[in-house]
Parts: C-alpha cells; structure tokens; sequence
C-alpha cells in the first residue's frame, strides 16, 4: 500500500492552530519551548511562526538570558488583533462582555430582561447593544471573530434551544434568528462552556475528571472526563435538574411533574419561600420586594440562614437534601476527582453541601473509601459564562484563524 502525497497546506494550518492554542494555555512561549512543545523542529517553527506575524496574530519581544549568543524571543498573542463577543441569557439578564484575543475582558455590560423572556425582547435587546458596546470600544466588526451565546438549556449542533425551562423556550431557532444582525458568526452553547472559565484560572484542572454542578435558576450538570466535555449523541447531557424526585410534585417548565429543578432551581425556592410564609419563624422576607429576581430575592434567605434562622436553615437542610442524593448517584455513575459547586444557591451553601456530600458519600456510594475527592467552589465569578463562551468561540475558531 503506497503512501499518499503529504498535504503540506493541511499540515501548515494543523501546525499554527497548535501553535495558537500553545499560546494560549501559556501566554508567552520563546521559539525553542515551542519546538519542545510542539515536536516540531526549528526551521518549520520559523517558518509558522513569520506567517502568524505577517497575519498579525503575534508579536516578537526580546527575552532574557544570563547565556551567551543570541537572546531567545518571546512570542505571545497579538492582543488587539481580533476579539469575540460573549452573551449569556438568563431569566433576568442579559450580560455582553468583549474579549481581546488572548482572553481578557475588554468591556462589558448587563441590560435587564425583567419578565419579558420573549425571544422578540432577546433579539431586539442583543441587535442593539453588541453592536453598541463595539462601538464603544471602537472595534471594527472585520476584527471580530465569532459571538458565542450561551444559556440554560438544550443546545443542538445547528444553535436550536429544544428546551430552556428557565426562559420557557421550546425549539426557539435562536443561531437562525441572530445571524442576520451581525457581520460575523454566531454560535449558541449550553452553559457548560462555564467550565472552561475555571480551566483559565486554574489550569491544572484540565488534567482531572471533573463533576461540575450548577444550582441557580436552574439545576445542571457538566462532566469533564479524559480530557474533555462530555455532551451525548444530541447534547442534552448532564440534566439532572430534570430527573424526577417527587412524582406528584409542582410541574416543572419542561412539562414533567416533580423535578429536581422544579423543587431546588433559584425561581423554585423563590415560589416556595413566598408560599409559605405562614410557616416562617421570623419576619426575615417580609421586607422583601416581591418584584425582585430569584437571585435578588434569596439574598435575604442567605442572610436569615447565615443568621441561624429556624425557617432558614430548614429550607437550607432541604435544598441540601434533595441535592446531595443527585449528587451521590452522579458520582457513582461518572467516578470525579474533583467535583466544582456552583450557582448562587450551590455557592453560598457550598461549606455545607459539601459536608452533606461527605457524610451521605459514606452511606450511598459504592466504595466511598476508595475515592479521594476534591470538593471546591467555583471560581470564575459572575463573568463565568461570558468568559468561558467567549473561549469556546475562539476554539471553534481556530480552524478559521490559521487560513
């Protein structure tokens, strides 16, 4: 069997792609730790290396050395040279960030969705201020590259949301609906990519088996394992808010009666709270603004809780109940060496779960004993979401960029 010709275009472009993500997982490289890391030799890196420049993609500074001969040159991203755009849409926001090409948050915004989830509202909201805040920044949309957007939901390939509870949207075309406003592309992602915003704090993640869980307006799941995002054959992996825990329970936004998002979700415990106010020990929510947003709202449960509040507390030990059995039965199923709380609900209790999580592990996994895992909070914040689609964009992008 005879060898085909070598495709040397094809092997030029995989080689810049490397290069970029090289660059961008360690910031500053000089040629010879390229070489090393890559296994490419020096002449091919020279060669990829000027053709990155002449596109504008990096910049050349001199480095140091205490040795003698020629000094090494550092090579890093062009920061300026291209920029995405990262949308996250929840129930009550809309937050934009622009990022520069080697990650950092330029500028961003956030405009109130109030009660209006409609997609009309969303893509009146979105036409104006993307363009808005580029303006802003004086960007030119030829140096954007892609604008991710990302939410609660079913994601399919083609940007359809098959189902958002939180928004109540089913089969909304959201990428067909998008792309005719903008100049460049636009992609849509489930809120998983939030994960790859801790990956750019800690790096050192991204070697682990990870168990990310997410409890705010709604309750999901994102598994990491050998190196990558595990998303089933039509994306709707990792669902947990919508196993069913209590079958004659409140009807949950995907139709089901009794789900775990309809039980522990931000709004469901909003609901819950203002329900049952005859059973409140203290006048803790009666100040409240009944107006508020899930995440505005429980801010006062927060505080009664940390307080030592009866009502509190036992609403506390509820949502901990309901959350560390789900919990148990992921990590019998997925084996994580770290799992990553959280969400607003899931952070602010995350000392607590995760000694809830400890102590039921005991009882309710199979070989507790064998397992050591790492329970953290998340870390990236609340730009978590435009942060890692703005990361996934890029990636997507790459093939794009070495052309």
């Amino acid at each position: 069997m005879k060898n085909g010709p070598i495709d040397s275009k094809n092997v030029g472009q995989r080689n810049e792609k490397l290069i970029l993500s090289m660059l961008f997982e360690h910031k500053k490289l000089s040629q010879s730790q390229l070489c090393r890391l890559a296994g490419i030799g020096s002449s091919t890196a020279s060669t990829i290396v000027a053709r990155l420049r002449e596109k504008g993609l990096i910049t050349e500074t001199p480095g140091q050395s205490k040795a003698r001969g020629p000094k090494p040159v550092i090579l890093r991203l062009n920061p300026d040279c291209r920029y995405t755009v990262g949308v996250e849409i929840n129930p009550s926001h809309l937050f934009i960030g622009v990022f520069n090409f080697d990650g950092h948050l330029k500028d961003k915004i956030s405009i109130s969705l109030g009660y209006d989830h409609s997609l009309e509202n969303v893509l009146d909201l979105l036409s104006v201020n993307v363009p808005g805040l580029l303006n802003r920044n004086k960007i030119e949309n030829a140096k954007v590259i892609g604008a991710g957007i990302t939410l609660s939901g079913s994601i399919s390939p083609d940007g359809c949301v098959s189902l958002s509870s939180p928004l109540g949207w089913k089969e909304v075309h959201l990428k067909e609906h998008l792309q005719p406003f903008f100049d460049f592309p636009v992609s849509v992602y489930s809120n998983r990519v939030r994960l790859l915003s801790e990956f750019a704090i800690s790096a050192n993640l991204a070697s682990k088996n990870i168990l990310y869980l997410n409890l705010a307006d709604g309750v999901g799941s994102t598994v990491y394992m050998d190196g990558n995002l595990v998303s089933g054959s039509t994306g709707r992996y990792g669902e947990i808010g919508h196993i069913v825990v209590e079958p004659d329970g409140p009807v949950c936004g995907c139709g089901q009666k009794g789900c775990l998002e309809a039980l522990i979700s931000g709004p469901a415990l909003t609901n819950k709270i203002r329900n049952e106010s005859d059973k409140m020990s203290s006048a803790c929510f009666a100040e409240t603004d009944s107006s508020n947003m899930p995440e505005e709202f429980l801010k006062q449960w927060f505080l009664a809780a940390d307080n030592g509040d009866s009502y509190a507390l036992a609403l506390r030990d509820y949502v901990a109940g309901h959350f560390v059995r789900a919990t148990c039965m992921l990590i019998n199923c997925y084996d994580p060496e770290v799992i990553i709380l959280a969400g607003y609900v899931g952070l602010h209790f995350h000392e607590h779960f995760t000694e809830c999580i400890r102590e039921a592990m005991q009882k309710n996994v199979y070989e507790s004993s064998l397992r050591n895992i790492r329970i953290i909070p998340a870390r990236a914040g609340e730009d978590a979401l435009i942060a890692g689609v703005s990361i996934a964009t890029r990636q997507r992008l790459l093939d794009w960029l070495a052309q």
